[in-house]
């Protein structure tokens, strides 16, 4: 199977209301766009990508291909007057060899690789595949007078979804069938191949996440599900990481103990710069100067600074209302206002290089803990941070944050007490995967590191 990822992408924004076309919003420090395009580029089950634009906008997507790096993309081709117009012209730029496809709207920029491995997979037994939802609500159907003229067995009911995979013949076939009898208005190609009757449509599972982005409203939604939808990475193999690795200059926070000395100590051996910054050698994140003064010296001795990581933090347990104020304010000023500062500075010399800025959260961020509100209260804010600065650094440095559960560190270890160690991450693991994720060209995301990972054994 040779597949090729068909992007959709041809609308003006007319409904949108936007000066831009709707794909061309931001999302989390990226084109909408952008981010669709990240995830088939990728996926190990897609070959080429053929995107399909409105003729006005070839050269904004050809510069964003190119400023993202997407190798896969083959061709950045002008969209027809419809939607089934472009999806024609996508058809038919296809590189040769291509024995399938999957044509997805460019505004569904959740897709994810188990949607797509699966529809390429059951392409193996199948001409056609649709990505659908059961439907949740009871559809009516109505006449001319707005009356109820019949109400569909909800149980057969699906709401339909992007990609959906074709063997290329089939649906090329198809459309030129629908033009020879004049249909030129179809939304859907699925309709298409069920009108013509050349194959049956097989159906897999959707998801919720898989939402396409349409209205105004749907863009605070999308904000959301990117705050709380957090990508899972596998670790790369230490020749992959040595060649992302290999003479560049990592600035680490915290690099003395913990998940930031293990990141030092797996850059090194990669073959990477790795510079560990904490109170121990002056470089006090709640000290500005210091801060500013750490980062000048890094890049003064070493010509560049390519990637900055934060681990530096503190936890204090107990309830707030019997919490002493040094306590809080502490916690306050390294997780949050030392992040604050350290970003502040770092900037100038990760645009310079095009770098990485890291910070780390918290399975916290998303529901405060009972015993840790400030300490909780404070990664919520470290991803609100994360992902305004990737909208702010857009093209010129990559931004997301680590959330790994728990794990075996000295933080951990004097706020817990002894635990079992098999219930806990190990710092050399959450290394692997920082690294991992820093190589994964990927800006405004969060990355899960999770014990099933490690161990396979659930957490």
């Amino acid at each position: 199977m040779i597949v090729t990822a068909i992007i959709l992408a041809g609308g003006v924004g007319e409904r949108f209301g936007t000066e831009v076309p709707k794909q061309f919003v931001k999302l989390s420090g990226k084109p909408i766009i952008g981010h669709t395009l990240d995830i088939f580029e990728g996926n190990t089950s897609i070959d080429h990508v053929v995107v399909v634009v409105n003729r006005r906008y070839l050269e904004q997507t050809i510069s964003l291909v190119n400023e993202y790096a997407l190798r896969k993309v083959r061709s950045v081709v002008p969209g027809g007057t419809t939607r089934q117009a472009s999806s024609y012209e996508g058809l038919k730029a296809c590189p040769e060899g291509t024995t399938h496809v999957l044509i997805h709207d460019a505004v569904r920029p959740f897709v994810d690789d188990d949607i797509i491995d699966r529809c390429v997979s059951s392409l193996q037994d199948h001409q056609a595949v649709d990505v659908c939802l059961a439907s949740t609500d009871t559809i009516v159907e109505i006449d001319d007078d707005q009356d109820i003229s019949g109400i569909p067995l909800r149980s057969r009911l699906r709401r339909g979804q992007t990609p959906q995979g074709f063997r290329l013949p089939v649906i090329l076939k198809a459309h030129q069938l629908a033009l020879q009898e004049g249909v030129t208005d179809s939304t859907d190609d699925c309709n298409l191949l069920v009108r013509s009757k050349l194959a049956p449509v097989h159906t897999i599972d959707g998801s919720a996440y898989n939402i396409k982005i349409t209205d105004p409203l749907d863009i605070f939604l999308a904000e959301r599900i990117f705050q709380l939808r957090r990508r899972n990475l596998s670790s790369l193999s230490q020749g992959e990481l040595s060649a992302f690795l290999e003479g560049k200059v990592l600035a680490v926070f915290g690099g003395s103990s913990g998940i930031g000395r293990s990141i030092c100590d797996l850059a090194r051996e990669c073959g990477a710069t790795a510079i560990s910054l904490s109170r121990a050698n002056g470089a006090d994140i709640t000290d500005a100067g210091k801060v500013r003064s750490s980062l000048e010296r890094v890049a003064e001795e070493q010509g560049r600074i390519d990637a900055v990581v934060l681990c530096s933090a503190v936890m204090h347990r107990g309830k707030l209302s019997e919490a002493e104020d040094r306590h809080v304010l502490d916690q306050v000023q390294v997780n949050l206002a030392g992040n604050i500062l350290v970003s502040k500075y770092a900037i100038p010399f990760l645009v310079k290089s095009k770098g990485k800025l890291v910070f780390f959260a918290s399975s916290s961020y998303t529901k405060g803990r009972e015993g840790y509100a400030v300490y909780s209260a404070t990664k919520a804010a470290i991803v609100n941070l994360m992902q305004a600065l990737a909208d702010e650094l857009s093209g010129q440095v990559d931004v997301i944050a680590i959330n790994p559960q728990r794990t075996r560190t000295p933080l951990r270890r004097s706020n817990f007490g002894a635990e079992d160690d098999n219930t806990l991450l190990t710092p050399e693991f959450v290394a692997m995967r920082t690294l991992s994720a820093m190589a994964s060209g990927l800006t405004g995301s969060v990355f899960d590191v999770s014990l099933t990972d490690e161990t396979g054994k659930g957490k």
